[in-house]
C-alpha cells in the first residue's frame, strides 16, 4: 500500500497509516511494513499522488497486490486460491 509522506510531528502521521494497520492486524496477506509512505519522483502523476496535492485529500491510499501469493508467518510462500481470497474479504 502507498501513501503520501507526513513529517513525523505533523497530524496526518498517524492517520494515514491507521487503515494500513488495521489490515495487518486482521489478516497476514497484507504486511503493514511493506507499506510505504512517500511521494516518491515516479509517481509524481498517479492519481493518489495529484489528489493529494491537488485536492488535498489528507488521506490517499493505493493498494496493490500481487497475482502470485503471501508470505505467512514462516516466511513460507501461499499461493492465492479461491479459498484464501474468500477468507480475506471475511476479515472486511
Amino acid at each position: 500500500m502507498y501513501g503520501p509522506h507526513y513529517p513525523l510531528h505533523s497530524s496526518n502521521y498517524m492517520n494515514i497509516r491507521v487503515i494500513p494497520k488495521l489490515m495487518s492486524e486482521r489478516t497476514n496477506m497484507f504486511r503493514f511494513y511493506s507499506c510505504k509512505f512517500r511521494s516518491e519522483k515516479f509517481k509524481e502523476n498517479c492519481a493518489r499522488l495529484s489528489l493529494w496535492r491537488n485536492f488535498n485529500i489528507q488521506i490517499s491510499l493505493t493498494i496493490e497486490s500481487s497475482f502470485h501469493g503471501f508470505l505467512d508467518e514462516n516466511r513460507n510462500t501461499q499461493l492465492f486460491n479461491e479459498v484464501n481470497l474468500q477468507l480475506f474479504g471475511q476479515k472486511f
